[in-house]
């Protein structure tokens, strides 16, 4: 039977909106068996108020293959799926990756794993029902892959309004909850390739959520990046750009925040934001903890428009430039704003970086006892001076100087 004690949070001063495990519709779908998961429904609450809209995700069990015990919970890892929009792939990673920790405390019966799924179109009769042109259930559904940038649900018909950014707050808002997670210590929302652009898009726009749980940001092999200002890198021989005489629209949404509100995407979360300038978005941005990986082995490119190429041609030209225009910081490493950043011998794979010793760590080691202890930055030599916020002692004076 699924539970439906009710739990609320404040998203906001005047919005209250509850995420409920096992509350939202039961959705007849055909999705792939996750052993040590089960197929799981949350009620999602709409701005509006309206709270029949319905969030299929995967969640995990204990070792004891039974339903988590909330009160034992000290961490949870939520991760955002690619583009192929497969989070039984993410969540049977996350599987496999926690179960290489080698501290027996971290475990399935201290850390929630959840990998929701933001379903499209094409997730149709198998995801979700559909018939006669519409879907016929509360799932929320979104179009093509506008989910990466943050617009708003097509599905269902009864409320058209709702970010998965939106969703994403009321995910941490839930876990965040000291109600039903007394000893929650840290919460890590995760995304990877088309997950890690649909993370750090969120991350710029979200609202700073008063949570008691410290929330990191864990961003993956992006094949582009929401951009802070309206320049772009100067193109090099060794990093190379397309410049933005060629490309007229480089800073539209999501490569920018131009025609924000505009097509295709017409948001309106994080609008009154936008309006503020980049500055803002900036300082938001930098309010919060970021955990960054590279693959090293990851130069492909996966670009949709010519204004990712604006900064840089490839992933891996694109992160460098990124962090050199924005770069990361570690003001006071004992506290909760100390970004990291992560170069991983790697190929463009999320599990491969997610069982990495940088990826065992960002997900599941770091805080996990609640005293903000942290990994050292992993990779060396290092490939530009200033990527390195959180440098090891005895190897911070490696940079290549690239």
């Amino acid at each position: 039977m699924h539970l439906t004690i009710p739990f609320f949070f404040a998203l906001y001063a005047s919005v209250f909106v509850s995420a409920q495990q096992y509350a939202g519709d039961v959705i007849k779908n055909s999705l792939p068996t996750v052993a040590g998961a089960e197929v799981a429904f949350f009620k999602i609450k709409a701005p509006n108020g309206q709270s029949n809209l319905t969030l299929i995700n995967y969640y995990s069990h204990g070792r004891n293959g039974k339903r988590i015990v909330e009160s034992n919970i000290q961490r949870a890892v939520i991760a955002v799926h690619g583009l192929n929009r497969d989070p039984w792939t993410y969540e049977t990673e996350l599987l496999q990756a926690i179960s290489r920790v080698t501290d027996p405390n971290i475990t399935t019966d201290s850390v929630a794993l959840m990998a929701p799924y933001f379903t499209n179109e094409n997730d149709k009769n198998r995801g979700f029902p559909f018939s006669n042109g519409q879907s016929t259930t509360n799932a929320l559904v979104w179009s093509d892959d506008q989910w990466l940038g943050g617009a708003n649900n097509i599905y269902p018909t009864s409320y058209t309004n709702i970010s998965n950014y939106y969703v994403l707050d009321q995910l941490v808002q839930y876990f965040d909850n000291p109600a039903m997670f007394p000893n929650m210590k840290q919460i890590v929302i995760a995304g990877h390739s088309a997950g890690a652009q649909t993370v750090q898009r969120y991350v710029i726009l979200g609202p700073k959520l008063a949570t008691r749980s410290p929330v990191v940001y864990w961003i993956g092999n992006p094949a582009s990046y929401g951009w802070l200002s309206t320049t772009r890198p100067a193109s090099t021989a060794d990093r190379p750009t397309l410049p933005i005489a060629s490309c007229p629209t480089y800073d539209v949404y999501t490569d920018g925040f131009t025609n924000f509100t505009g097509a295709p995407y017409f948001m309106n979360y994080g609008a009154s934001l936008v309006e503020q300038g980049r500055p803002a978005l900036l300082a938001n941005y930098n309010s919060k903890q970021k955990a960054y990986a590279r693959a090293t082995h990851d130069l492909g490119d996966e670009s949709m428009t010519c204004g990712t190429n604006t900064t840089g041609l490839n992933r891996n030209t694109r992160f460098f430039n990124f962090i050199k225009a924005f770069p990361a910081s570690c003001p006071d490493p004992a506290g909760t704003a100390c970004d990291t950043i992560d170069l991983v011998s790697a190929s463009h794979n999320a599990g491969q970086m997610f069982n990495s010793s940088a990826g065992l760590a960002r997900l599941f080691t770091d805080n996990f006892y609640g005293g903000h202890n942290r990994a050292f930055d992993y990779g060396y030599p290092r490939e530009q001076a200033g990527d390195d916020p959180y440098p090891d002692p005895s190897q911070d004076d490696s940079s290549s100087g690239l």
